[in-house]
């Protein structure tokens, strides 16, 4: 509990509040600093967060993804059902990948380390990362059920009393392939974790503070005010979507929403959604629930940083089993693939009640990109997730935004990364015409992506084991309000349409083209302004047939 002699005025509140998200974030640059692999160097697949005493979060990495920051809290608190409070030690660290935790599939793994501040516990430091490799079956939907999927790490004591456990560092060693990589963003982590409580310590020491409760029951109190006065603005109801989703294999799923607002309080429930299937796109409800709190979040626009406060008034449920909260020993590598759209269908299901917050459907959605695993020429092995965005759905007085990360926050990677750590080269990369959605403000942009495998003494030694992420290969970007639905994504290997999850086998020469869709339109195209039409046009965003088609309009 805080100290009751304690206060803390306006200025000073802010100035510290300020100064934790300024910790998070050194927190991600000391990560991205300090990794080996490009998945968190370049790409930015991490999250890390500050919680006090009482696992409450206080800040969280403002730029990761939110499949990895979101489920920082339950993971924690998974941690501390094992080694509680009072049996944690200066100097501890608990590592653990538990899907069903945190982060929804085992190359996530979460590292925490408890704060101690006059040997007190003040609060906790808490990192995840994607790791390129965790053992098993390589990035596939293939997986029949959860141990095919890598090494299952349970929560476990990393170090003790500041010296590594030998035995849990072996035996991730001994059970991961880029056994090199993944140690070393492990020991990023770790580092990252120690930056974190130095500066905590740092402001307990600056305040004369014997801990931080007074600060963080300010920070969580004001921000859940703030949160359920937002939420008051919108209007009560129950408002609801479904929506049909492609998966691998051709079968579809659907997932039916349900958003209510009631008074100060929303609750997205997932109530008649499609039981858990056999390809390994399954979600825990850890990873559902993070993603359809990102899309409440930023359909609020709260003046506030995520806390522990803004987070109490959002509810997620979702039925047991369903494809949204499956079950152990359910295969869940992919989840990604519905995960991501869980965003979109909260804005379906409560455009008619609050169409000034809403984006329509985003092409960006689910993530596309390439796992691939193989040899260079010089004897190096590689393995790198080389990740591609497509357009976000338009807004209610704004345009998309084209290639944008969107829900899952990560960046694309740039061609000169790919370029050098597989022996491929990109013959294009291009914003695709004609891919947004149109409407009175039109969706962003796709893109077109071209990848050919090297050949020759450029080229690998022997075959390539590629999985490939994508969708929307059926059901479209919806368009919204009016706006129209932007066309579907695909992907052709060696010339031949696919779709996403499965392992291929790749040789030099081959090329993978993918089309990534742009962002669903916002409002009737009828109503668009002219300009902006001839604007797109001058700048090869759009046809002439397409202007015609879906605008009427015809050049002068």
């Amino acid at each position: 509990m805080a100290d009751s002699k304690i206060s803390i005025d306006p200025i000073t509140l802010e100035m510290l509040w300020r100064r934790l998200v300024s910790i998070v974030g050194e927190l991600g640059s000391t990560l991205r600093r300090t990794s080996f692999s490009t998945v968190v160097r370049d790409i930015g697949d991490y999250g890390c967060a500050i919680f006090d005493a009482e696992a409450r979060l206080l800040a969280q990495t403002p730029d990761s993804t939110p499949g990895l920051c979101g489920p920082l809290g339950t993971m924690l608190r998974h941690m501390l059902t094992k080694y509680s409070p009072d049996s944690l030690e200066e100097g501890d660290l608990v590592i653990c990948n538990d899907p069903w935790a945190g982060a929804g599939h085992h190359n996530d793994i979460s590292i925490m380390l408890p704060i101690f501040f006059h040997t007190r516990l003040i609060g906790f430091v808490m990192t995840c990362c994607h790791h390129v490799d965790i053992g098993g079956r390589r990035a596939t939907t293939e997986s029949r059920d959860n141990y095919e999927e890598g090494i299952r790490i349970p929560t476990l004591k990393f170090y003790r009393r500041g010296q590594v456990n030998q035995d849990v560092l072996d035996f991730i060693e001994n059970n991961v392939r880029s056994s090199q990589t993944v140690i070393g963003d492990i020991g990023a982590q770790v580092s990252a974790c120690h930056v974190g409580a130095e500066r905590i310590q740092e402001i307990c020491i600056e305040m004369k503070w014997p801990n931080l409760q007074a600060l963080a029951d300010e920070i969580v109190s004001r921000s859940e005010r703030v949160t359920r006065d937002e939420i008051r603005k919108l209007p009560d109801g129950v408002y609801r979507n479904e929506s049909k989703v492609d998966i691998v294999g051709g079968d579809t799923l659907l997932i039916c929403t349900t958003v209510t607002i009631d008074d100060d309080e929303i609750t997205v429930d997932f109530e008649g959604t499609s039981p858990q299937v056999k390809p390994a796109i399954n979600c825990t409800l850890t990873y559902s629930a993070a993603y359809t709190v990102f899309g409440v979040i930023c359909l609020l626009n709260l003046p506030v940083a995520v806390n522990e406060g803004t987070l109490r008034p959002i509810k997620v449920r979702a039925p047991l089993g369903s494809v949204l909260n499956c079950v152990f020993p359910a295969p869940v590598f992919g989840r990604t693939a519905i995960g991501n759209f869980l965003p979109d269908l909260v804005y379906l299901a409560i455009a008619p009640a609050a169409p000034e917050r809403v984006c329509a459907g985003a092409g960006a959605t689910p993530m596309w990109g390439q796992y691939m695993f193989g040899k260079r020429s010089d004897g190096a092995d590689f393995a790198p997730f080389n990740v591609s965005s497509g357009g976000l759905g338009a807004r209610a007085a704004q345009d998309g935004v084209s290639c944008l990360a969107f829900p899952y926050n990560v960046g694309n990677t740039p061609a000169e990364v790919i370029e050098s750590e597989v022996p491929m080269i990109v013959e294009e990369r291009s914003l695709w015409e004609d891919s947004a959605g149109p409407g009175k403000f039109r969706g962003g942009l796709g893109q077109k992506y071209i990848l050919r495998m090297l050949e020759g003494e450029l080229g690998p030694v022997g075959e390539v084991l590629a999985s490939f992420r994508g969708g929307r290969f059926v059901y479209p970007p919806s368009g919204i309000l009016g706006g129209a639905d932007a066309p579907n994504g695909y992907l052709t290997i060696r010339g031949t349409r696919d779709d996403a999850g499965r392992h291929v086998t790749l040789r030099a020469g081959d090329r993978i083209v993918s089309h990534i869709p742009g962002g669903g339109g916002y409002g009737n195209p009828a109503d668009r302004d002219p300009a902006l039409i001839a604007e797109d046009l001058k700048n090869g965003l759009i046809s002439v047939e397409h202007a015609k088609n879906f605008y009427g309009y015809v050049a002068a």
